[in-house]
């Protein structure tokens, strides 16, 4: 079966870092067994919401931004880096992101010149990265 390749999988790999020391491992494990249990076969679904998990990590919205998340100064409530403008307009000073490589983790937000983080976006809006490289 599938899922009991990916549990050895997950298993073997977890144990050569050494996380099975302290009980990582198990946590790993119980966590793709409730996926498989609530998914079903469906890699594709369960890598979803393996990548919501890392934003709700990061303590960024996975649902949409609507007017109702701005306060009464026009921040977005649900990301801080979102807020609406005195013309009314709404804004994501962080939409772009620039990288050396794809694969650099480090991450550099511009706000001079013709390329740009901040970005003018329209509501209902879902929040998404736009990774540009640096020259």
């Amino acid at each position: 079966m599938w899922i009991e390749s990916v549990i050895e999988h997950t298993k073997r790999e977890l144990e050569l870092l050494g996380l099975n020391h302290i009980g990582l491992d198990a946590t790993v494990v119980d966590f793709i067994k409730g996926l498989h249990e609530k998914l079903g076969n469906q890699p594709g679904a369960m890598k979803s919401i393996v990548k919501y998990v890392e934003q709700l990590i990061d303590k960024k919205p996975i649902a949409p931004i609507t007017e109702s998340d701005f306060d009464q100064g026009g921040r977005c409530t649900r990301c801080e880096y979102i807020y609406r403008a005195s013309d009314g307009r709404y804004y994501n000073d962080r939409a772009v992101i620039f990288k050396k490589t794809f694969e650099d983790p480090s991450e550099h937000y511009l706000y001079q010149g013709n390329v740009r983080s901040k970005q003018e976006i329209t509501l209902p809006y879902i929040l998404r990265r736009d990774v540009q490289l640096l020259p």
